[in-house]
């Protein structure tokens, strides 16, 4: 589902230059910001609102999810996971990536498993991209455990909707350039 008509601060105003973010510290996001929030995918923030949870007011974001058409409410106080999406620069070398040649993971399937799990969870575009190549080398060499299985499908559809709403294209032409650049293309090429 493409992002059209979105407007707001997006990729090219919140990601830094190479569309690495550094997410140590607190971000503030508005209405139409384009962001990430890890195991779930890319999105746009429909608004912040505040609810009254025992008594307590709190502000939240509302982020829309195209790919899996949910809107969901995250706590904007505290370390909230939503990062800014990636601009250009970030998405094409990640499909650069997915070309490269696998990094060394440890032997152990549940080490594995862990070590890819922490890289979904800090949410950067280049470090889940490096979780899709690693696998599916991985995967074509030896197999894939289940939990494997299902964390590169779950990583897959996380890079795919972040490309997707970077480059306001569906998400089954981001798969179609993901898997791509997996066969060495570069998965280039701009709308």
């Amino acid at each position: 589902m493409r992002m059209d008509g979105m407007e707001g601060s997006g990729p090219k105003d919140t990601a830094p230059e190479g569309g690495v973010q550094n997410h140590t510290q607190a971000q503030a996001f508005v209405e139409g910001d384009l962001v990430v929030y890890p195991n779930h995918g890319a999105g746009c923030v429909a608004g912040v609102e505040e609810k009254t949870i025992l008594g307590e007011v709190r502000r939240y974001y509302v982020v829309y999810l195209p790919d899996t058409e949910l809107t969901v409410s995250i706590p904007a106080e505290g370390e909230t996971g939503l990062r800014p999406c990636a601009d250009e620069e970030g998405v094409a070398r990640a499909l650069t990536l997915l070309g490269a040649d696998a990094t060394t993971m440890p032997s152990n399937w549940n080490h594995r498993l862990k070590h890819n799990r922490e890289k979904i969870r800090d949410g950067e575009i280049s470090q889940v991209a490096e979780v899709v190549r690693n696998l599916s080398v991985y995967g074509a060499e030896n197999g894939l455990s289940t939990g494997e299985r299902n964390m590169l499908i779950k990583a897959r559809q996380i890079l795919a909707s972040e490309i997707a709403v970077v480059r306001n294209i569906e998400v089954a032409e981001a798969e179609k350039l993901v898997d791509e650049a997996l066969r060495g293309g570069t998965g280039g090429g701009t709308k």
